[in-house]
């Protein structure tokens, strides 16, 4: 069940500072009236946000808690794409291109997500035309982004990746500048995104736990020396 709330404090939890989220490539004095446009939503894990085919009114970014995209195989298993973590934007190309959702977006954990609708959207627009080219400059973004992702899948080897991927949430989920952080995240949404087994991901964790790199706990990675870890995915 989806609940909608209105914090009066808004603009200042909006992740404004993470380049994985649109408002980023707005420029600076357009980002609190778009921010202020938004409606902030709540939903519980295991919530479906969006499903497949439905249709493409909103462009969502994650303020708290992480969402899982997700898409269906031909056996009805439901096959891991990403998963977003606080500061990341989703849903932005059916939104922009206005055709059916290609993914399936699911609340991985409790989440509160800043929600702009297409109406609204097209309101700023038509005041703001700048929206138009900073959407595009985050699209390039996107795109740059999942090239650089394949090329990693192809050239690194899983821990690689994988400390990649861990330091990518860390930079999106934290709120301060600390050598320690704490990641929501399971271990089998780390395999799935990744695309291998859990027991790959496990042993690599537990490798850099005994090193003192990370601790590790129930959903959740706890990174203790992120540049031990950035070391390990240039390695």
């Amino acid at each position: 069940m989806t609940r909608f709330s209105a914090l009066p404090d808004k603009i200042s939890d909006y992740p404004i500072h993470s380049s994985e989220q649109w408002v980023y490539y707005l420029p600076e004095e357009l980002q609190p009236e778009v921010i202020g446009a938004m409606e902030i939503q709540n939903f519980r894990r295991h919530d479906t946000i969006y499903s497949h085919h439905s249709p493409t009114n909103e462009i969502y970014t994650v303020i708290q808690g992480n969402v899982r995209l997700s898409n269906s195989a031909l056996s009805g298993k439901d096959i891991a794409i990403s998963t977003m973590p606080r500061g990341c934007t989703f849903g932005e190309l059916s939104f922009v291109d206005e055709l059916p959702r290609q993914n399936i977006a699911t609340a991985s954990t409790d989440c509160t997500l800043a929600v702009l609708n297409r109406k609204q959207y097209n309101v700023l627009c038509r005041e703001h035309p700048a929206i138009i080219s900073s959407m595009l400059q985050f699209l390039s973004h996107r795109l740059r982004s999942l090239v650089n992702i394949h090329q990693d899948s192809t050239s690194l080897e899983l821990p690689q990746q994988l400390a990649k991927r861990l330091l990518f949430m860390a930079k999106n989920q934290s709120r301060t500048q600390s050598a320690q952080c704490e990641i929501d995240v399971s271990q089998d949404e780390l395999a799935a995104t990744l695309g291998v087994s859990r027991q790959h991901v496990n042993k690599a964790l537990k490798r850099w736990q005994a090193a003192g790199l990370i601790d590790v706990g129930y959903r959740k990675v706890i990174l203790l020396d992120q540049d031990a870890l950035s070391e390990a995915s240039d390695s």
